[in-house]
This record gives C-alpha cells, sequence and structure tokens, in this order.
C-alpha cells in the first residue's frame, strides 16, 4: 500500500471470529473447550488506493484468521492475557503494521451474565 501522509491511516479488521478453546485456570474450564470470539485490528500507515486494484498491492488480511489459528493450535493457554499477547506477536510480524489491538472473549462463562475478556493493544 502507497503511503500518502503521516497524519493517513488504514485499520484492517476482523471481528466476531469464535472458535472452541481449551482456556481457563478453573478446575472446571480445563479440559473442556469454551466459545471464545476475537476481535483483531490492524493498523497501518497511509490511506490512499493501491497502485493497482489487486490483492498483491496490499496486506492480504486474511492472514488474521490464519493468525488465530496458529496461535490457538499451539497449546493451551490458562490466561486470556497471554493468548492476547501471542497473538500480538503473530499479527504484528509484517512490517508495514504500525499498529495492532487484539480483543478476545469468553463468551459462555458459568454463572455471570456478558462476556468476559480482554484487550492488548501495541505500537511500534
Amino acid at each position: 500500500m502507497a503511503k500518502s501522509g503521516a497524519n493517513e491511516f488504514t485499520t484492517l479488521f476482523l471481528e466476531n471470529s469464535v472458535r472452541e478453546l481449551d482456556i481457563g485456570v478453573h478446575d472446571h474450564e480445563i479440559g473442556n473447550p469454551q466459545r471464545v470470539s476475537f476481535d483483531l485490528y490492524v493498523i497501518l500507515e497511509g490511506a490512499s488506493k493501491p497502485e493497482e486494484d489487486q490483492i498483491d498491492m496490499v496486506l492480504d488480511y486474511e492472514f488474521l484468521s490464519s493468525s488465530i489459528d496458529r496461535v490457538a493450535t499451539r497449546g493451551r493457554n490458562a490466561l486470556l492475557e497471554t493468548l492476547a499477547s501471542e497473538l500480538l506477536d503473530e499479527i504484528m510480524s509484517p512490517a508495514e503494521i504500525a499498529a495492532a489491538t487484539v480483543s478476545i472473549k469468553k463468551l459462555d462463562i458459568a454463572g455471570i451474565e456478558g462476556e468476559l475478556g480482554c484487550s492488548m493493544t501495541r505500537i511500534r
């Protein structure tokens, strides 16, 4: 993507991507996969149209979904914070990404109305 100015940014995102993961610190969570929702946002400098209307002119943001799959299959995490940090490492690997935010929510928490989660942001 061509850079067009210091005050212009493009945000690519994936929202409400749900996976079943074995995650949590409580005994009743261990070995019992839970629905977890991911919202990922990456920020790139510039907000101009690509030189050509072709996928190889931009960051192919399907990598957001595959990043979740790669990180989620590495092994069990007890904490959402650990998972969020590892996912940030993964999605910030392309050099053109200036910042990223990962938000993760457990969707089905026994005894709690609502969704619990954590959000982390990194800026280069």
